[in-house]
């Protein structure tokens, strides 16, 4: 493989990485909505930590992810906020971990 295609592999790998983030912080950012608004805060919350109690039960996810959601999920609204939207690797990082699956398919 010449060099120019090595290039061209890795441009279209950070292409695609850029597109799965971005599609992940868009579900996160629904998920902050859902969390901020009062008729529906309870029961996403409550839905989130029983998926990290689902992790943690079967072994699912690393406990590094299972204690941070934990923690974040149990925060004061505008803390919950700024940790789940974290504009950082660790943000990344846990968006790739997320508990709000249940949120794509827009069923709550």
């Amino acid at each position: 493989m010449s060099e120019a295609e090595v290039l061209e592999q890795r441009r279209q790998a950070r292409a695609a990485k850029y597109l799965v983030d971005e599609s992940l912080v868009a579900l996160h950012q629904k998920a902050v909505i859902a969390l901020l608004d009062p008729a529906e805060a309870k029961h996403v919350r409550e839905q989130a930590l029983e998926q990290v109690a689902k992790w943690e039960r079967g072994h699912l996810c690393n406990p590094r992810y299972v204690q941070a959601w934990r923690g974040i999920l149990n925060l004061p609204a505008a803390a919950m906020r700024a940790a789940i939207l974290r504009d950082d690797a660790e943000g990344v990082s846990l968006r790739q971990n997320s508990p709000f699956g249940f949120l794509v398919s827009g069923s709550r």
